[in-house]
């Protein structure tokens, strides 16, 4: 019996930056699908169920606070985790986050790979997987 695999939207304005994590989620054995603003998000959640959204915060067209609004509202995606990564990480209000859109965690850019990837599989109640090699770093 195949396993489905669970499914993450990365969303990143930062191309360099989101395929490295999409590169390295995937090798860690989850479907990967990119968008790299907040309203290109939207569209694809709109036509696709994903599993866990990983946002930046400052992004054109719609910046990650609003994408977390729309999806927690907009979309009625409640239990949708959500990891917001940012570099504000001395500016932001990170209680605001997750009080007001139910943010399941922050983390602080520059980010590593292998830290996304323990927090996904944290999120999604997933085993650490056996590596499958050397994992790529930012």
């Amino acid at each position: 019996m195949l396993s489905e695999k669970s499914s993450v939207l990365i969303v990143e304005d930062n191309r360099a930056l989101a395929q490295v994590l999409r590169f390295n989620i995937e090798r860690a054995g989850f479907e990967v699908v990119v968008a790299y603003d907040g309203l290109d998000a939207v569209h694809r959640l709109e036509g696709q169920r994903f599993d866990l959204v990983i946002t930046d915060l400052q992004m054109p067209v719609m910046d990650g606070s609003e994408l977390c609004e729309h999806i927690r509202c907009g979309l009625n995606l409640t239990d949708l985790p959500i990891i917001l990564c940012s570099a504000k990480g001395m500016e932001i209000d990170a209680a605001h986050f997750v009080v007001a859109h139910h943010v399941s965690h922050i983390l602080y850019k520059p980010v590593s790979p292998q830290a996304v990837i323990a927090v996904v599989q944290k999120l999604l109640g997933v085993d650490a997987l056996a590596p499958t090699g050397p994992t790529t770093v930012c």
